[in-house]
């Protein structure tokens, strides 16, 4: 085989393996806001709430042990209104693309909630949602989930036994001390 052909088969090889991968709109937007000191991110490990297995089918116990974690990312520039704003238009815009279905909105007392999900209802891969307030404070969150069906997780939300308090608690003063930053 000539060089030339040698060449352009593997350059052909290397652009077919380019756009056969996918990319997460959403995950490279963790890694570029997580490269920006306009936000912070807050990892939550799956173990933080436990539920009454005794209560759960087999099918519900099995999708909530696959649940890995969640990871939030908080907006923090209260500085500069324009940018907030332009920020979280940025995400959701994200968040309404083609990547993610619509679960439900929430509208209440200057509050705005949108849960959007990655995948088929019966086999949810990541869970999304996007809240913010009137002045466009602003929190994105990522719940990683491994084929999980939507009415399992709420079978489960029913039957939450405890919130592990102490995880919670340090999730809070990582909270507060980063808006102490600002």
């Amino acid at each position: 085989m000539s060089k030339k052909i040698y060449n352009i088969l593997i350059v052909s090889s290397l652009l077919l393996i380019m756009t056969a991968c996918k990319t997460d709109p959403l995950e490279d937007y963790f890694v570029q806001a997580t490269e920006s000191p306009d936000y912070f991110v807050v990892n939550i490990p799956a173990s933080i709430v436990s539920f009454d297995e005794n209560k759960l089918d087999p099918e519900t116990l099995k999708d909530v042990h696959s649940i890995k974690k969640m990871n939030v990312l908080v907006y923090k520039n209260n500085f500069k209104p324009s940018k907030k704003q332009s920020e979280f238009e940025k995400a959701h815009k994200i968040i309404d693309s083609k990547h993610y279905k619509t679960l439900t909105k929430i509208n209440n007392k200057g509050y705005e909630v949108v849960f959007s999900y990655q995948g088929k209802p019966t086999g949810i891969d990541e869970i999304i949602f996007l809240g913010k307030d009137k002045n466009y404070n602003f929190v994105i969150g990522m719940l990683k989930a491994d084929d999980v069906n939507v009415n399992s997780i709420v079978k489960a939300a029913k039957h939450i036994k405890e919130v592990d308090k102490s995880q919670t608690e340090s999730i809070i003063d990582i909270l507060k001390l980063n808006q102490k930053e600002y």
